[in-house]
């Protein structure tokens, strides 16, 4: 491939008006590039989709995508070239480089997939497509073979039902090398428009505690380290690495994270909520077409729309 390019500004606003103009991103250790047809075009004959052990697919997003924590996952899939250059490294899988991986999983709340499928079962039939990343490898147009390779595997598993979230809020952390990884414009879900999903609006807007390297901290790993769940002293660790103090032998979890979170200088910040889209799951289209939607469909998001008032 070419050496990396982006979007000029003129690109920038043309796609803040909803037309992507042949740009695709993509993650590589966290940071973003684009990618954009004029490069070449998506080559369907070189690459497969397939079923993921879990370790592989772990370690792939930890390694490239720019929330590098690994969410509860059901179904992994990856994206394998079946025909890398001859200076492409990486994980070999099923005889070919592993280039990217979709990965199914348990939202925060079983409400998140009943809303949405009500007539499915929920973390069976209707799962959270909570992981899509791709290589810069993988020429543009490449995320809708993927994601429509991965639902029609998981579509032999009973899956009918996929939901799915784009955050519109940038997130940006440095790397120890000085380079900045994370969204930096942040998502508004263009490749599930691109897969005609639909737009179901925004999920409930919340508090969120942002740790001093620009990530996130998920709800979910509170709740677990308070209640002493698996992985809690992972999640220790990790406070304790970003400058807090170690918390005392019998001291107790909520009131230690209540101080060690102002002691690093996290900060609240008010988020208007995710980008929320349903794709229907079948092995034909008579399956896809039986889906029910517990919520209306609603016009698709533009940058205008998700940019705060001044």
């Amino acid at each position: 491939m070419s050496a990396p390019l982006g979007p000029t500004p003129a690109q920038w606003e043309t796609m803040a008006a909803g037309r992507a103009e042949g740009w695709t991103q993509r993650w590589s250790g966290g940071v973003p590039t684009w990618v954009h047809t004029s490069q070449g075009g998506f080559d369907r004959r070189r690459y497969e989709v397939v079923e993921l052990a879990e370790a592989p697919a772990r370690k792939y997003i930890q390694a490239n995508h720019y929330l590098s924590g690994w969410p509860p996952a059901v179904h992994r899939f990856g994206l394998v070239d079946l025909k890398p250059a001859g200076d492409d490294h990486g994980q070999e899988v099923d005889g070919g480089l592993l280039v990217g991986v979709i990965v199914l999983g348990v939202p925060m709340s079983r409400r998140a997939l009943t809303r949405v499928f009500p007539s499915l079962e929920p973390y069976t039939e209707a799962l959270e497509m909570s992981r899509v990343c791709l290589s810069p490898s993988v020429a543009s147009n490449g995320e809708s073979f993927a994601v429509a390779g991965a639902l029609r595997l998981a579509a032999g598993h009973g899956v009918r039902g996929v939901v799915t979230y784009a955050d519109p809020v940038p997130r940006l952390r440095t790397l120890s090398d000085g380079r900045t990884a994370g969204s930096p414009r942040g998502h508004l879900g263009i490749i599930y428009q691109a897969l005609s999903a639909i737009y179901t609006g925004r999920s409930t807007a919340r508090t969120v505690i942002v740790l001093p390297d620009g990530q996130v901290l998920p709800g979910r790993s509170i709740a677990k380290f308070v209640a002493g769940d698996r992985g809690a002293d992972g999640f220790e660790r990790r406070i304790v690495a970003l400058g807090a103090s170690e918390r005392p032998a019998g001291a107790g979890r909520r009131a230690w994270l209540h101080n060690a979170l102002e002691q690093i200088g996290a900060r609240r910040s008010r988020h208007p909520g995710t980008h929320r889209y349903a794709l229907p799951v079948g092995r034909n289209r008579a399956e896809r077409s039986r889906a029910v939607f517990g919520l209306p469909a609603l016009p698709y998001p533009k940058w205008a729309d998700a940019r705060p008032p001044a």
